[in-house]
């Protein structure tokens, strides 16, 4: 989170809430190298997760005339004998049923907590698949692009414009387990084609596996949900939002999708 206003300028004797609501807010998910080398050596070893592997994803966005109101997400894992993409899972864009923002007063960083769903395409047709994996096919590896890709003059739309690109994402994240948590500490390096604004980042993410297997259970079991919540909680303040992590001026922050 980036108050435009730094709280410690604000006189809290002469700020009311209604002031304080008219504030412009950005949830700023950027972390510095320091903090996200503090993570993978001193707290991964505390909270029992495990590496389970490291997974180095491009990302293409599209748009698609079919669906102006979605996005669909092209993940691609690249062959390198023929160093080229190649796409293996389409997903519309996900489901936000809870954006919760958490200002960490005490802390200098703050926590989104989201329950999210994903949205996995299964049923292309064959026209539109074949579609999506020439788009793809086209795509050129440049690790002196924004996002890490680029495309030929004019191939960066299917014939007939149905399926454009609107963007790309180069991610490399180490993945941590354990049977009720899953961390990812991702860089990214990501390209927005409707503005034409890159940016690189340094990601943290904390997925709930063992409160999502309530929430999909037979019985939701509402008190063993919120205790859960109230440990991982616990632990998130004990273990995630004490280190140095002001950077350039900046807060920064962490966030935990409870399901995704």
């Amino acid at each position: 989170r980036r108050p435009s206003i730094l709280e410690e300028d604000l006189n809290k004797d002469s700020i009311n809430e209604a002031t304080l609501k008219q504030l412009k807010r950005t949830f700023y998910t950027n972390i510095p190298a320091s903090y996200m080398k503090g993570i993978v050596d001193e707290v991964v070893p505390k909270i029992g997760v495990k590496f389970e592997d490291l997974k180095d994803v491009y990302h293409v966005k599209l748009s698609d005339k079919s669906r102006p109101e979605a996005t669909i997400s092209c993940k691609c894992r690249v062959m390198k004998e023929e160093n080229r993409l190649e796409l293996y899972k389409v997903e519309l864009n996900q489901i936000r049923h809870m954006v919760h923002d958490i200002s960490c007063i005490e802390k200098n960083l703050d926590l989104r907590l989201m329950l999210s769903t994903k949205r996995t395409l299964t049923s292309l047709r064959d026209d539109e698949e074949k579609s999506i994996k020439v788009l793809i096919a086209s795509a050129i590896l440049d690790p002196t692009s924004k996002g890490g890709l680029r495309w030929p003059f004019g191939e960066a739309s299917s014939p007939g414009d149905r399926y454009r690109v609107i963007g790309v994402w180069h991610t490399v994240s180490r993945v941590y387990v354990s049977p009720s948590m899953r961390l990812k500490v991702r860089d990214a390096d990501r390209f927005d084609f409707k503005t034409s604004v890159g940016e690189t980042t340094r990601e943290i993410t904390l997925k709930l596996k063992g409160i999502v297997s309530e929430l999909l259970g037979k019985k939701l079991e509402i008190n063993l949900v919120a205790d859960m919540l109230e440990n991982v909680l616990k632990l998130l303040w004990e273990h995630f939002l004490h280190f140095q992590a002001v950077h350039n001026g900046n807060t920064a922050a962490m966030d935990v999708p409870i399901f995704s």
